[in-house]
């Protein structure tokens, strides 16, 4: 489990088991100035549901090794409440899911990007949208 510096505006979890689709992705949305948590399984992502830390919307997978992003859905929906869910995936079966968004793997990343600082609107640094105040360092 990656953790990175919580002091940018937006906080997002990447749920991808490839490696090397995590590290790209995680690299590609922390120049963009997000900051970003990683998780390469569904058992890691279930850790951060119940962390202090804020997280403002989660990118899932739907293909995890150990479980389906779909699984995670519900939880997301109830510890984190405030939390978007953008399914990045390959798998045809998460067009229909009751999430904020889905983007096909291999989809521009700008894409991806313009619809992030969409649903994420800027904010001070240090306050999330899913959860009330400031954070804490």
């Amino acid at each position: 489990m990656m953790e990175t510096s919580w002091t940018f505006g937006r906080c997002l979890l990447l749920v991808e088991d490839d490696p090397s689709n995590r590290m790209t992705l995680a690299a590609l949305l922390e120049e963009a100035g997000f900051a970003v948590v990683t998780a390469g399984s569904y058992a890691e992502a279930e850790k951060w549901l119940n962390h202090p830390r804020p997280i403002d919307a989660v990118l899932l997978d739907q293909s995890l090794g150990d479980g389906f992003g779909t699984g995670l859905i519900p939880l997301v929906r109830h510890h984190m409440p405030g939390a978007k869910v953008v399914f990045v995936t390959g798998a045809d079966s998460a067009i229909d899911m009751p999430v904020d968004a889905v983007f096909r793997k291999g989809d521009h990343f700008e894409a991806l990007l313009a619809f992030l600082f969409k649903l994420l609107p800027q904010r001070p640094l240090g306050m999330s949208s899913s959860a009330p105040g400031p954070r804490r360092p």
